[in-house]
């Protein structure tokens, strides 16, 4: 299981039970690496810029956060000048990402905690706090829940968490390894420990990819699917009269 990650979540999570499923999400790991390897999706090695990113990815799609993430980078190249901006200025920047409004405060409240907390050289510090420090300060941040404080430990940290999207939570329902119905925040808790130490990585990366270009929200791609074979749903559509 991704020990780290249930340690960290330890407060909320179930008591672990991987069974079966370690075994079968390594061979799933093993098989996405093939097909996808192991892009970055546009994430940073910079743990500041990563935490932008993320809460700017929240609830809006790939290109508009990207977009707005790099506006806000080239309006504000230095963190001390959007922990001062005018609330005004920095929601010219990420309106068209959706929720700006609410976003804003959010971001200059973030630089402003980093700024306060890390002092003048936040991403070192960052990089030198152990792994309970770290996400303590990072889901204390204005709009940082316990996945997007993952994301960032595990693009930009190196930490072996494993974060659940809405991409790893939709494929994993359909493989079976959790409930249908189950709450984004209960799937949080639950498939860390189902998940093999030294896989975490590898396995969101391949399962995001996966959600995003096979395996949709209304329409999976059952025919062209990597792990079909191994998964509850891709095996009951392929085995319909006429396939998919």
């Amino acid at each position: 299981m991704s020990q780290l990650t249930v340690q960290l979540l330890r407060k909320h999570s179930p008591r672990p039970r991987p069974g079966r499923w370690s075994e079968r999400f390594a061979a799933i790991a093993d098989r996405l690496v093939a097909v996808y390897g192991t892009p970055a999706l546009g994430n940073f090695r910079d743990p500041v810029a990563e935490i932008f990113y993320i809460v700017l990815s929240a609830r809006t799609t790939d290109a508009q956060y990207r977009q707005t993430h790099r506006e806000l980078r080239d309006q504000f190249p230095r963190l001390a000048d959007l922990a001062a901006a005018p609330l005004d200025e920095i929601l010219s920047c990420i309106r068209r990402g959706g929720l700006a409004n609410k976003r804003a405060g959010q971001v200059r409240r973030i630089a402003q905690r980093i700024l306060a907390d890390l002092g003048s050289r936040p991403k070192a510090r960052l990089k030198a706090m152990p792994a309970a420090e770290v996400y303590r300060f990072l889901t204390g941040l204005p709009g940082m829940g316990p996945k997007s404080a993952l994301c960032v430990m595990m693009y930009s940290l190196n930490f072996d968490v494993f974060p659940v999207d809405v991409n790893v939570r939709r494929v994993a329902r359909r493989l079976g390894a959790i409930p249908s119905g189950l709450k984004h925040y209960r799937a949080q808790q639950r498939l860390p420990s189902l998940v093999p130490d030294g896989r975490s990585k590898e396995l969101h990366i391949g399962l995001v990819v996966l959600g995003r270009t096979v395996c949709l929200p209304r329409t999976p791609h059952c025919d062209r699917c990597p792990i079909n074979d191994l998964c509850r749903v891709g095996r009951a559509r392929l085995a319909r009269p006429g396939g998919v």
